[in-house]
């Protein structure tokens, strides 16, 4: 299959899963010409592109769009990649306007699902709802404390915001004092139950085809600094099996993300990106190339399975000087 008629705008092209999406496009045969922007002049993606374009912030949300309309004719883009949170949550709202009116897609989910498992708490409740496996989650102090004065969660416990942070936001209270003090900090924030292991983390990349296929692969891995710092493809056909479920019960199409983890070896879902994540580039490059799937699908009308291979991933920094 070749993809080098298309034209690809990524957004965000300072940040880490800008680079992580780049890599993935570059690993695409006959692959697309790559357009960057960022709302910064000077970022190091600004030299993985082949044309950069500087545009407002996402929150000039006016200024935003018409610049972005204005590449999307200047440069003939079919496809755009957001990469940063109000990109995607901004682009996703307008996805089918940009479709109809200029021709080009929008590699989000809808903007419902964004906003859907964008809130913790929300997508708690829809696990819950779905008969899918969580960790015991609470919004906020609302319920955490029964009539006897007694905590329903055992410490350690999970202390995050609401909506967005990630990893890096996230911290561990091992006992009720740790946690008054760090709800102290932490404005709208979930507790959660601590479920498994650092030895039982996954993240699953997942691609939902038109046909309503869904591929799967799956990263065992170790965090550090909120981040996937080492990971290892692995072979499960029964977490590969649960992740695919978990997809095929929702409304999410395209790429998503899973996180969990085995407890008691049972998965647990920590939380699902309804995006492209900063494994999208190491996940291409054992076959899982979910980018050239969409792609795929959008030009084709199909999606070869991925053929998956095995190894172990070390991620570190670097630096590039101009």
């Amino acid at each position: 299959m070749n993809f080098g008629d298309i034209n690809v705008l990524v957004t965000a092209v300072g940040s880490e899963l800008a680079f992580s999406v780049i890599k993935a496009i570059k690993l695409i045969s006959g692959r697309p010409k790559i357009s960057g922007c960022d709302v910064y002049k000077e970022v190091v993606g600004k030299y993985w592109v082949d044309t950069f374009f500087n545009v407002p912030f996402a929150r000039d949300e006016q200024a935003y769009i018409e610049q972005i309309k204005q590449i999307i004719r200047s440069e003939r883009i079919n496809v755009i990649i957001p990469t940063s949170d109000a990109e995607i949550m901004l682009l996703s709202s307008v996805k089918e306007v940009f479709k109809k009116e200029l021709g080009c897609r929008v590699l989000t989910n809808s903007f419902a699902a964004q906003t859907l498992f964008n809130d913790k708490w929300q997508a708690y409740k829809w696990y819950i709802a779905n008969s899918i496996g969580s960790p015991k989650t609470f919004e906020g102090e609302n319920g955490l404390i029964d009539e006897a004065g007694i905590c329903k969660l055992q410490f350690p416990a999970i202390i995050k915001p609401k909506v967005g942070g990630g990893s890096r936001s996230l911290y561990v209270a091992k006992n009720q004092s740790e946690l008054n003090n760090f709800l102290k900090i932490m404005p709208d924030p979930i507790i959660q139950e601590f479920v498994g292991d650092e030895a039982s983390e996954f993240t699953a990349g997942t691609y939902r085809t038109k046909a309503d296929e869904v591929f799967v692969i799956l990263l065992k891995r170790k965090l550090k600094f909120g981040m996937t710092n080492t990971a290892e493809v692995v072979r499960s056909e029964r977490l590969e099996s649960f992740c695919a479920e978990v997809i095929k019960k929702s409304d999410l199409t395209g790429v998503n993300n899973i996180q969990f983890r085995l407890h008691h070896n049972e998965p647990k879902i920590i939380e699902i990106n309804p995006r492209f994540s900063g494994t999208t580039g190491i996940r291409a490059h054992f076959g899982f190339n979910e980018i050239e799937m969409w792609l795929s699908d959008i030009k084709y009308g199909k999606v070869k399975a991925p053929k998956i291979t095995q190894g172990t991933v070390l991620r570190f920094m670097e630096e590039l000087y101009v």
